[in-house]
Formats: structure tokens, sequence, C-alpha cells
């Protein structure tokens, strides 16, 4: 998978970092894998490849435990 591929397209569609991008679809737009990847054009594999290099699953599931306990 042609990953550099992927992030140039996604942040000149976008005009933003790649991290912005995929946190966004992620933790704000609170979309998993398939959706975050549907949403964005791109295929799940780069969309879980991307959450992984930039850490999210950890801030992902600080995002859960906080809506769990409130």
């Amino acid at each position: 998978m042609d990953y550099e591929f992927y992030k140039k397209k996604l942040e000149k569609n976008y005009s933003r970092d790649l991290k912005d991008i995929i946190a966004q679809a992620y933790l704000t737009d609170d979309l998993g894998p398939s959706m975050g990847a549907k949403q964005l054009g791109i295929p799940r594999q780069v969309f879980v490849y991307f959450v992984n290099h930039y850490e999210l699953r950890d801030l992902k599931l600080e995002q859960i435990k906080k809506k769990t306990f409130v």
C-alpha cells in the first residue's frame, strides 16, 4: 500500500495536516475505521494505518472512558 500517496492526496484535498484530518474523523466525528475511510475516500487499511501511526487509539480509549464515566 502506498501510504505516502494517500497522505499527499488527503493533505491536498483538505489543505490540512494529515494527523488533523484523521483525528477529526476518528476522534471528533467519532467514526470507526470503515466509516472514516469511506468519508475520506481511502481504503480502510490506510485509515487504520494512520490511526496507528499517529497513536490515536489511546486518545480514543480515553474519550470512551470519559463518556462511560460521565
